[in-house]
């Protein structure tokens, strides 16, 4: 495939093309209502996009005094249907039954029979912070329901209804349970709730379990169900329960960071979630004998694969046993452990199905305090597909490649015995503590004097944005449409935070800085430098394809800096409805591009556009940086570009979790060092005798667990936004040009547990 040079400036992150409501005539056609529901126009809050489920017209009870069951489940209810946010001032609210949080695009119940045609119909839940306290939600003692340990009921239950394609609409689809989320609000089991679950959310797109506490003593499980796709769970603490986190069931390379794990009685974390589910900063503490962390064998191939970062194991007692028990492919880096006797087993079955034995597969802890597991790599190969499946005789294996060679070696291990971990293996991978939040009184609010932002969407709003950003640290948009005709540039201390990512949108507007193809220009600027604390969060762009030159993020802010819950939209064919004017763009460049001084903590990155793009387009580029740079959840897909992710001349890149789909490159590196992803998943499928992944002479890297959904031969076509299914036998998952010229390619049927070069380091 003929690769081209991309440009050296630019910006910006593409998100999933949102389709048009039936019948627009204008681009302007495609946005939300954002006028303030009558019912709440004397509230504040509501000006903002605000729901406060404590208002009268909901009555919720902060005090935990009254059932606030039905006064939460219409104010969530309400607040999605009018595209606001559902806002939980301090207190406790008591709870005796399930809060349905179900996406918006169908629900039969209450008249949306006709799938609508946008994603951005969330329940997003949110709770004030004062003081280091949030809200809770706890459930009522012997609450109904919840009394049966083999009957897991939910208390707060984030889900999506099948549009009729995929699955009825009697049915959950998971990968269309986009954008919806929850925001710092703890929840609280009660007592004796064996059954009880305190959150189920499996989710794709922008979804998310963010700054939550549960308290799961009296119940059976804290947090069920794993977002990947371009969302993930972070910062999430589970004290008690019989499971901690349960991820059996998940969207794509499913991401866990931040998680605090607490004296579970059964596994801290259950999984055997889609492809390589990735723990990275994690911390768990527990008495009981038995494995904390469990990855479960399945049937299918491309199941319970697991990447462990930064994660530390701690029995308070002895333990003769597995600190992790594997069913399938593993890695671990940086994993601390202490109090258990081994590391890990794992099991390898006969992949034949022939009855012959499984083999087991032990590492024993150091002796010493604490064993420190610098790296690890298990091979456990799948089950051949079975003759009932799609695709019978399948024969995937999972092998160790090492500088360039494949080896027969079932494991690789690399550790020692330390005195303790260090203490930031947590607080290293999520925000800080007093991270702004939408309606943080600490923020100014562009809409109030003396800025007076219109957005409304008419009016430009370039100037009053831009002097609120140089006047002050801390900037709010509430709800709204805002326009602008220049970047707006972010300086050092900048902190821009929006009502919510389907809700607070920035807009380049023709007749000013956006309209010229040969200077792309970004909606978003940082200054560049390397000690920057610039954190951009709960906002989206959207591309009007009338700005031809238009491009979202050019980022330059250094290893301290944050973009959380960005949310980035490109123009797609139902925008030019009925704009005879406007010609399709062509972006030919990269439309996010991090580079100079360029680095941070990203979260849940992603961008799904397909349209109006030429060879040199790119998703992402990380170009020449050099700053600790950390992407949990990155979601590149579908681009026709010749690749969806280039990183060059770039070092000190993690990835955390990388989905993607379609025929093209998921990720190219060139001249890169220091890079590491963890953890990867998707129907994307390379055409024949293409690869996925192209690496150019670069050094010290690794890529774990590289495994894909089967997207089989005769499935869909290139016109497909996940473009045509490919016989797995016929590409391959890495091709590698070494510093030396050598060609190094993985067999069609290889999908590594590891493929490192060098020593990369964090």
């Amino acid at each position: 495939m003929k690769r081209h040079l991309l440009p050296l400036t630019l910006t910006v992150l593409l998100s999933a093309a949102l389709a048009a409501p039936a019948g627009p005539k204008t681009f302007d056609d495609h946005f939300p209502s954002i006028a303030v529901p009558d019912e709440l126009a004397d509230s504040p809050l509501a000006q903002d996009g605000f729901v406060d489920v404590t208002g009268s017209m909901f009555g919720a009870d902060p005090t935990g005094v009254k059932d606030s069951t039905q006064a939460i489940q219409k104010a969530v209810i309400f607040a999605r249907e009018h595209r606001m946010v559902c806002y939980f001032p301090l207190g406790t609210y008591l709870v005796s039954d399930t809060i349905e949080c179900l996406h918006g695009r169908i629900d039969p119940a209450r008249g949306v029979t006709k799938a609508r045609s946008s994603r951005d119909w969330p329940c997003i839940l949110l709770g004030e912070s004062r003081g280091g306290k949030r809200p809770v939600i706890r459930l009522a003692d012997r609450a109904a329901g919840f009394g049966d340990a083999k009957r897991s009921k939910y208390v707060l239950h984030f889900w999506a209804r099948g549009i009729g394609r995929e699955q009825s609409a009697d049915e959950p689809q998971p990968n269309i349970n986009m954008n919806q989320m929850l925001i710092g609000i703890d929840l609280h089991l009660g007592r004796d709730n064996p059954g009880a679950v305190a959150i189920r959310h499996r989710g794709a797109q922008g979804s998310s379990v963010q700054d939550c506490t549960i308290d799961a003593t009296g119940g059976k499980t804290g947090l069920e169900g794993g977002c990947g796709s371009g969302g993930s769970h972070i910062n999430v603490t589970v004290r008690g329960g019989r499971i901690g986190v349960d991820v059996r069931e998940t969207q794509p390379a499913a991401t866990l960071t931040g998680l605090t794990l607490i004296d579970q009685t059964g596994p801290a974390v259950l999984a055997s979630g889609r492809q390589a589910t990735t723990l990275v900063g994690c911390r768990i503490v527990r008495r009981s004998p038995k494995p904390a962390i469990e990855s479960l064998a399945r049937y299918y191939p491309h199941h319970s694969q697991m990447c462990l970062v930064d994660t530390s194991i701690q029995y308070t007692e002895p333990y003769d046993g597995p600190a992790v028990e594997a069913g399938a492919s593993i890695t671990m880096h940086n994993v601390y452990i202490a109090g258990a006797s081994q590391v890990i087993t794992g099991t390898q079955r006969p992949t034949n199905r022939d009855g012959s034995k499984h083999q087991r597969f032990t590492i024993a802890a150091e002796t010493g305090e604490w064993t420190h597991v610098r790296s690890l790599a298990l091979r456990i190969d799948p089950l051949i597909t079975s003759p009932r499946s799609q695709q019978p005789g399948l024969a995937y294996k999972m092998p160790i490649y090492i500088d360039g060679q494949r080896r027969d070696a079932r494991t690789l291990v690399d550790q020692t015995a330390i005195a303790e971990p260090p203490a930031d293996l947590v607080s290293r991978h999520v925000w800080p503590d007093d991270f702004p939040r939408p309606g943080d009184p600490r923020t100014v609010n562009v809409k109030h004097a003396p800025y007076h932002a219109g957005g409304e969407g008419k009016t430009d709003d370039t100037a009053a944005i831009q002097r609120a950003i140089d006047e002050h640290d801390i900037v709010f948009l509430p709800r709204g449409i805002y326009r602008i005709t220049r970047p707006l540039t972010l300086r050092a201390n900048t902190k821009l935070i929006g009502a919510a990512r389907c809700f607070t949108w920035l807009v380049p507007t023709p007749g000013g800085a956006f309209d010229d193809a040969a200077h792309p220009t970004a909606v978003i600027k940082t200054v560049n430098d390397a000690d920057a604390q610039t954190a951009l969060a709960f906002i989206g762009i959207k591309l009007d394809p009338a700005c031809r030159g238009a491009c979202f993020i050019d980022w330059r802010a250094g290893r301290r800096s944050i973009l959380r819950a960005v949310n980035l939209t490109a123009p797609i064919p139902w925008h030019l409805k009925g704009s005879d004017e406007v010609e399709a763009p062509n972006y030919n460049w990269p439309t996010t591009v991090i580079t100079g001084h360029g680095g941070g903590r990203w979260y849940n990155f992603h961008n799904e556009a397909w349209h109006f793009q030429g060879p040199a387009y790119r998703h992402l580029l990380i170009d020449g940086t050099s700053q600790s740079l950390r992407l949990y959840q990155c979601n590149p897909e579908h681009s026709r570009g010749d690749s969806n992710m280039t990183i060059r001349h770039a070092k000190n890149v993690d990835i955390f979790g990388l989905k993607s789909e379609y025929n093209h490159t998921v990720l190219d590196l060139h001249d890169a060092q220091n890079i590491r992803v963890f953890g990867y998943g998707g129907v994307a499928t390379a055409l024949p005798g293409e690869a996925l992944f192209i690496v150019d002479r670069c050094r010290d890297y690794l890529l774990a667990n590289l495994v894909d959904t089967p997207y089989l031969e005769g499935k869909n076509s290139d016109a497909h936004f996940a473009g045509r299914g490919v016989d797995p036998a016929a590409w391959h998952m890495l091709k590698e040009t070494t510093e030396t010229g050598d060609t190094i390619t993985t067999r069609p049927m290889d999908r590594p547990v590891l493929y490192q070069r060098g020593r990369p380091h964090p």
